[in-house]
């Protein structure tokens, strides 16, 4: 640990940092998981004992507090910040409270430690005020209530880290008047720290401080929600609002940071357009052409009514490639914006199509303004119900692989709204036909948009079951096989209903497609409380309806045995297969001899699977080191 902690190199350090996080880590010392392996037993390795413990984390809060008061900038911050991390949890030993508290007058007098206070108005909270009216609690002991007194903050410049320019901004830390016990709690404690910050600003700007004072933390791009309200302080209480703004742009200059945060400089413009709106929007016109300032522009204009002249002013750098396109989204959705002809914020819109990544900036936005919203309502409106389904199509042909489900889930929301009404049907069809040429493409497989997709064959069903018995023999095997359902997978099919799913194959003249929608809809349930899996009511039902019941019992069949399963896939399997005997009793003579034959053909495999699962049994039972 030592070795990476001295290297030069930021990730051997890092490393070293963690080593020192988890050598504290937690309020006691134990093993998880499963620890067999070969032939013999194994427990849980070593457990110290308590005074081992004590002896253990003693060691390593002392090489905390000596990086912690190092005079090396890339030790110093981890390390304090890493035992503030820790610090609850080794609380609740009582043989580390005179140590820990030890540790906290050293780093306090060094420097204040205001992660350390942090961390101790979190234990005093969690561990005592919030569980005072149980009986179980333990009353809050002297030492620590003393100790969050001498750690307080109580100078200008570290009362302003703690509370505006630093992690963990917690209301119940930083808000003594918080009440865990009124249900307006947390939007009753932001007015009061905003307040806060918005002071401690007005009294920094006061104060005889250079700027460069907070230049660690005054632009780091980590969540602190009160430099707004900060920045405000600082136009608030400038003497000259003009050069105060020009050493804050001089101090962003020296930032060496890679990523960086802009809250303050729009607070500041804020509150100057609150007492001089020329000069404000003399500001904005020099954020556009601030290399950096520019590319959150949008985010540095006032929270009043956004003009025109302020959107002229923002669309101007749209074709600049260097303009991030996230930036415009909230112009799509913000009731900021709301006061923008509607003509100017569709022609932002399509024109974000046209940039790399702008179909999902406007899918975003459009689920945005959607979120909330009574389906039955026409939200969005024709024209950007069609920039919706053309943003829906760019997204799905560029990339079908999401990385997670929001991308699914905003798509969602935008064609759902997009198929609902009527008009833009040629984009709609356009819309489904990309789907199946996805498809297509990649051989059934799409690994995002399942949901998207689900929700088009529901509001499409006809059109959907249609194309995928269209097209080339190929083309409808890799359709057939994208609809099929599993125990992984869902099928589109489960979201369209049942009564229009059998009107549909009625209205075929191939008995064929009766099998393929089989192999797509919910053919399992369980019965009550018991567990006991059951044909679903929806698959009985396409059975009833079938001209030939047989071959959807054999499809049936085939999804018996799942793909995969944590036990034993004999048991999945020999559930399901009664499930399918019980329709022997069934009252049409064709289901119930069905079910017979396919019973038969089920138990001869159970038979089999259940000698493979006996051999596979032995072997692992025969394992040896």
């Amino acid at each position: 640990m030592n070795e990476c902690l001295l290297s030069d190199k930021a990730g051997r350090r890092a490393l070293g940092f963690k080593m020192l996080s988890t050598a504290l880590y937690g309020s006691s010392w134990r093993g998880s998981g499963i620890h067999e392996f070969g032939a013999r037993p194994r427990d849980f390795g070593f457990q110290p004992s308590h005074k081992e413990l004590v002896e253990w984390r003693s060691a390593f809060i002392d090489i905390a507090v000596r990086l912690g008061t190092s005079a090396n900038t890339n030790l110093e911050t981890p390390a304090r910040l890493i035992l503030a991390e820790r610090f609850r949890g080794m609380w609740r030993q009582k043989a580390m409270r005179d140590k820990l508290v030890d540790a906290a007058h050293k780093l306090h007098a060094y420097r204040p430690w205001g992660e350390g206070w942090k961390a101790i108005r979190s234990t005093i909270y969690f561990d005592h005020t919030r569980r005072k009216d149980r009986g179980d609690a333990e009353p809050l002991p002297d030492i620590l209530a003393v100790l969050e007194k001498e750690l307080k903050p109580k100078d200008l410049i570290p009362t302003i880290m703690t509370y505006v320019l630093s992690k963990g901004q917690d209301y119940w830390v930083l808000d003594t008047d918080f009440d865990h016990n009124d249900t307006s709690k947390y939007e009753e404690a932001q007015v009061r720290l905003e307040t806060k910050a918005l002071r401690l600003g007005e009294d920094f700007a006061a104060s005889d401080y250079d700027l460069k004072a907070l230049e660690s933390s005054l632009f780091v791009n980590d969540w602190m929600p009160h430099r707004v309200a900060f920045g405000k302080g600082l136009a608030k209480g400038a003497h000259d609002l003009r050069a105060d703004w020009q050493q804050l742009v001089k101090l962003l200059e020296q930032c060496q940071e890679d990523s960086k945060s802009f809250e303050v400089f729009g607070g500041f413009i804020e509150e100057v357009d609150s007492v001089d709106p020329e000069l404000a929007q003399a500001l904005l016109d020099q954020c556009a052409q601030h290399p950096e300032l520019r590319r959150v522009l949008v985010g540095l204009h006032p929270r009043r009514a956004f003009t025109e002249t302020d959107l002229d002013r923002c669309m101007a750098l749209l074709d600049d490639p260097d303009t991030p396109v996230w930036m415009y989204e909230p112009i799509l959705w913000r009731d900021t914006y709301a006061g923008l002809p509607e003509a100017r914020v569709l022609d932002l819109a399509q024109r974000l199509l046209s940039k790399p990544n702008g179909d999902d900036v406007v899918l975003d936005a459009l689920s945005m303004k959607l979120h909330g919203k009574d389906e039955a309502i026409d939200t969005l409106g024709s024209a950007l119900r069609l920039v919706g389904l053309r943003a829906a199509i760019q997204r799905i042909q560029r990339d079908h692989r999401g990385s997670d489900g929001s991308m699914d889930y905003k798509v969602e929301c935008v064609i759902a709204a997009a198929l609902r009404f009527d008009g833009n049907e040629v984009e709609k069809l356009e819309w489904l036909d990309t789907i199946f040429a996805v498809i297509h493409e990649h051989y059934g497989y799409i690994h995002a948009f399942e949901s998207a997709i689900a929700t088009t064959a529901a509001l499409m069903p006809e059109a959907f079951l249609n194309r995928v018995f269209e097209g080339t023999e190929e083309e409808q095997q890799r359709r057939l096989f994208f609809i099929e359902h599993d125990d992984s997978c869902r099928s589109p099919l489960t979201a369209i209903d049942m009564d229009v799913l059998i009107e549909w194959c009625r209205s075929r003249t191939d008995t064929r497609v009766w099998a393929c929608v089989a192999a797509g809809i919910n053919l399992w349930s369980k019965d009550g409380d018991q567990g006991i899996v059951t044909m679903s009511e929806s698959a009985i039902r396409l059975l009833e309806s079938a001209p030939e019941p047989e071959a959807v019992l054999e499809v049936f069949a085939k999804r018996t045995a799942p793909l995969s399963c944590s036990g034993s896939r004999v048991s999945v399997v020999q559930q399901r297969v009664d499930a399918i005997k019980r329709l022997v009793e069934h009252k049409s003579p064709e289901i119930a001899a069905a079910a017979g034959l396919v019973s038969e053909e089920l138990v001869k495999w159970i038979k089999h699977e259940k000698l493979y699962e006996q051999q596979e049994d032995e072997k692992r039972e025969q394992r040896f080191e």
